[in-house]
């Protein structure tokens, strides 16, 4: 019976193990199916937007404005402020001109930036089957991205009416990898670029230039603040100038005002004062109600008393402590 009893918990603890097993693996089937859903979604959104891309270069050129706009905020530049975009110029012919993206510097100058995206070529290329395919596909990629460099350089943006920008426009490559095979497979397509005042920059080239314009607007900001604080700290100089000459003025008045009060006091109540001749009248007239009030002179410096502790009485009969401490206050105060 006990073997018997032993046995049936056995199983029962297997059956609850293989019902929590099987419940663990319904679990994880449902998670599973759900990571595919999502994965087969985000390869059909990948498909939709390689095939948007590859198929109207409208959306194309939208697309690269988009990664730039991200660039430019990742930097830590916020639009009007620090950029613009599609910002419209004319030439000297009276041409309409827009750009891209128009980065603000301080002093008001201006650093232009076109998105171009290059994607056919380059998605041949990283699809090629053998070296000779890619080859090929490489070559077109590289044709593709002199002719997004000749396009640019034809607009002519940094001669435009009311631009203020160095002699070159930079051409951002949103796709790194198209921007890296491309210099990698033409080593003087760079040098291509820099000769038609074009320079080709992707994200990692980019951001660089972006956070030193970002630290020349901290810096312009700081200037500013510092200018502000100078003048401030001007204007309160002045102010306490000012309250100093006319406490100077008054000092002055006061003096003048004090040395006049004393002349007439001793002319009154002096020696040979008015107090001294009219004295005898009233030992004479007998309506006399009123005695002379006794006049001193002000004196401009004034000298404090010492300051002296009183020690008062306190009364208290009852105690007899308190009589005895009573008693030596009085002592003390004579």
């Amino acid at each position: 019976k006990p073997f018997r009893e032993q046995i049936e918990g056995f199983q029962k603890r297997i059956n609850e193990v293989h019902d929590a097993s099987i419940k663990g693996n319904t679990n994880l089937n449902a998670e599973i199916k759900k990571v595919l859903d999502i994965g087969l979604k985000m390869s059909e959104d990948a498909h939709n937007l390689t095939s948007a891309l590859k198929g109207d270069s409208q959306q194309r050129g939208a697309w690269g404005e988009a990664q730039l706009r991200r660039t430019l905020e990742m930097s830590g530049l916020i639009e009007d402020a620090h950029f613009e975009v599609q910002t419209a110029f004319k030439d000297a012919e009276g041409k309409q001109k827009q750009t891209d993206y128009l980065i603000k510097l301080p002093d008001n100058k201006h650093i232009i930036i076109d998105s171009k995206v290059s994607l056919n070529a380059y998605d041949r290329a990283v699809s090629a089957d053998t070296p000779e395919s890619y080859s090929l596909a490489m070559a077109d990629h590289v044709r593709a991205v002199r002719k997004h460099i000749d396009d640019l350089a034809s607009k002519d943006y940094t001669n435009v009416v009311g631009m203020r920008s160095p002699s070159f426009v930079l051409m951002f490559m949103p796709i790194e990898p198209a921007y890296i095979e491309a210099l990698k497979n033409n080593k003087d397509l760079f040098e291509y670029g820099y000769k038609k005042s074009i320079v080709l920059v992707s994200h990692t080239t980019l951001i660089p230039i972006l956070r030193t314009v970002s630290n020349l607007w901290m810096m312009e900001r700081s200037n500013a603040e510092a200018r502000e604080i100078s003048e401030k700290a001007g204007d309160i100089y002045n102010q306490v100038a000012i309250v100093a000459e006319r406490l100077q003025k008054l000092g002055n008045t006061l003096g003048t005002v004090s040395n006049q009060y004393n002349q007439v006091i001793k002319g009154v109540a002096g020696k040979q004062g008015l107090y001294g001749k009219v004295d005898r009248f009233g030992q004479l007239s007998t309506k006399v109600s009123k005695s002379l009030p006794q006049l001193e002179t002000i004196e401009r410096d004034y000298e404090t008393e010492p300051l002296t502790m009183i020690v008062e009485a306190i009364e208290e009969e009852d105690d007899p402590q308190l009589l005895s401490h009573n008693e030596q206050s009085v002592s003390a105060k004579e």
